[in-house]
């Protein structure tokens, strides 16, 4: 049993990990977020991430640090969610060839965002059940 929860391991990088493959590949491949990601505003595109960030935050406050405030690992859990949400994302994105960096960067990163949208909260989702079960 871990002795303090809101502690943030290489375990929880893992849990992450798989949690964000969850609902990223389901989301990836589908013909509506390609189109979304043409048609989105740049602002929009960052008021989704600036969402999901600003949710994740407060989901994470709530399930590991509302009872033992740490700052420092509060920012590195929250950060460290996005980082991997947004990179397994890309990477799917470009397994299935539809990550145009080159030749659209502005369309790759929209697309990278809204996926990473739903795959952040199983991400953290996944990361709370594996933390509560210890």
């Amino acid at each position: 049993m871990r002795s303090n929860p809101t502690k943030f391991t290489l375990h929880d990088v893992a849990e992450i990990a798989v949690g964000a493959v969850l609902l990223a590949f389901p989301v990836a491949v589908t013909e509506e977020v390609w189109q979304i990601s043409r048609d989105l505003s740049v602002i929009n595109c960052v008021f989704i991430s600036l969402s999901s960030v600003g949710l994740l935050a407060w989901f994470g406050y709530y399930m590991f640090y509302r009872a033992n405030p740490r700052t420092w690992n509060f920012v590195l859990r929250i950060a460290s969610v996005y980082f991997v949400t947004i990179s397994i994302a890309a990477i799917i994105l470009i397994m299935i060839d539809k990550f145009p960096l080159q030749t659209e960067p502005v369309v790759a990163i929209k697309r990278m965002v809204i996926v990473a949208l739903p795959a952040s909260f199983s991400a953290t989702v996944l990361d709370s059940v594996g933390t509560s079960g210890k």
